[in-house]
């Protein structure tokens, strides 16, 4: 998997000159961690990383990463338990796990913050740039619930989500997995371990909604037993990304594949075409990062770029003229973990979980042309069901004659419509935004 380096073994690092005939500019280098902790999370202005590396389910090799030297810091001496999983913009606290308990560190020291039970392990998974308010999970010590939990100056606070999941069950393993920058939204789940009852819900100023639950409902077309996975919020609260689990058809045809849902206009987007690619991250614009295949080491990294996914090896070849295996040795960049808030500097590691990578696009120029995000719109048949992508406000279908078949307006969600009772054949989709933009798009309507 990697050539021999010896200068980048003994430096840990190997920095990447820009190419001067790309009219952007951008650095790819690895970074090299001697007790193999992993970048997990970069903070939102992107000078900064945490990871750990684990064993036997426990977190070892807390490290902040200063992304302007590249210089690891290790929180911890060896031979004790900790895990960093964020750092605030300041790069002076990282939060996580200390001995299995939530955490966080500062000033060379861990603090164990407080939880809802005496004897409970857990951890912290997301902290605000500013580190004043914290979010994660905490199990009894009989392992049999789980309490999402949210520390405000190091302060215990309620948590008013609902205490049934969707299908009405009690919520018993819950947890918070993401804090917007102003700390005024938070995302999170709801008895995250037990399928298909995981609830995937947000927290926008101390109100709990669960969204996209178009796709919970047969009536609107989607399936009772889909459910989101792989959660991650926006720096910013605007966007939400992961993976669904949709079920086309029930132990015969199920699958993972991507998701983007837009917060302030409650619009869920699917990728259903896009089977096992895990979406993994989003900057503030809502662009997204990911990787393939979704349960698989080996993996290569992804962006979406005008509603398709593409390899982030060869966008950065094709723009920027970076090699990756020429640059760092590396056979493929392998997974994307995290993104800045502008979208600029990104984090991940080759696909043997050994290697880090850190790649910063347009860090002069600040045009970040490469990876922004067009949002098309489009249409998806997927079995009995037309779905839709983009910010639709209104569709019109037609078969090959142009007798129009399906009129409507959409209002919030993009919704799921059943064609099961159209006749088999090729028909035209017409949509259009708020703007009067018109995509058109031929679908064939039939059995799969």
């Amino acid at each position: 998997m990697k050539k021999s380096l010896p200068r980048q073994i003994i430096a840990g690092i190997l920095l990447i000159s820009t190419c001067s005939v790309f009219s952007q500019s951008a650095t790819l280098v690895p970074v090299v961690s001697e007790d193999g902790a992993i970048m997990i999370k970069v903070s939102d202005n992107g000078l900064w990383a945490a990871g750990y590396y684990e064993e036997d389910v426990v977190y070892l090799g807390a490290t902040i990463w200063n992304l302007s030297t590249y210089e690891a810091n290790k929180l911890i001496p060896a031979g004790q338990a900790a895990g960093a999983f964020d750092v605030t913009d300041d790069g002076k606290m990282a939060v996580g796990c200390y001995n299995n308990r939530p955490a966080y560190w500062q000033n060379g020291t861990w603090t164990e913050l407080p939880m809802p039970v005496e004897g409970g392990t857990g951890g912290v998974y997301s902290v605000t740039p500013d580190g004043t308010k914290m979010g994660g999970r905490v199990f009894s010590s009989n392992m049999a619930t789980g309490y999402a939990c949210v520390w405000e100056n190091g302060v215990l606070i309620d948590v008013n989500h609902a205490d049934v999941d969707r299908f009405g069950d009690n919520a018993n393993f819950n947890e918070i997995n993401g804090i917007s920058a102003d700390g005024n939204t938070m995302l999170g789940c709801l008895n995250y371990v037990v399928l298909p009852n995981r609830t995937a819900f947000l927290m926008k100023n101390g109100e709990y909604f669960m969204f996209g639950a178009e796709n919970y409902d047969p009536q609107t077309g989607g399936d009772e037993y889909n459910f989101y996975d792989v959660l991650s919020l926006s720096p910013n609260g605007r966007w939400v990304t992961g993976d669904i689990y949709w079920v086309e058809e029930m132990w015969t045809n199920e699958y993972f594949c991507p998701f983007r849902y837009d917060v302030e206009n409650d619009i869920t987007e699917l990728f259903l075409d896009d089977v096992e690619v895990a979406s993994f991250a989003s900057d503030n614009s809502g662009n997204l990062f990911g990787a393939t295949p979704l349960n698989y080491p080996i993996r290569e990294a992804l962006i979406l770029k005008n509603g398709l996914w593409v390899s982030l090896d060869q966008e950065i070849l094709n723009e920027y003229g970076l090699n990756v295996y020429e640059e760092t040795g590396y056979d493929k960049l392998g997974s994307v973990f995290s993104v800045s808030a502008d979208g600029k500097t990104i984090v991940g590691t080759n696909g043997s979980r050994m290697y880090n990578w850190v790649l910063k696009l347009d860090v002069a120029t600040g045009t970040g042309e490469a990876i922004q995000e067009a949002n098309p719109m489009k249409a998806v048949v997927k079995g009995s069901r037309l779905l839709l992508g983009g910010k639709v406000s209104s569709i019109s279908v037609c078969d090959l004659q142009g007798k129009i078949v399906l009129n409507e307006q959409i209002a919030g969600s993009a919704p799921i419509f059943n064609v099961s009772h159209l006749p088999a054949g090729i028909y035209v989709v017409n949509m259009t935004d708020a703007n009067n933009n018109i995509v058109r798009m031929k679908v064939y309507i039939g059995s799969n």
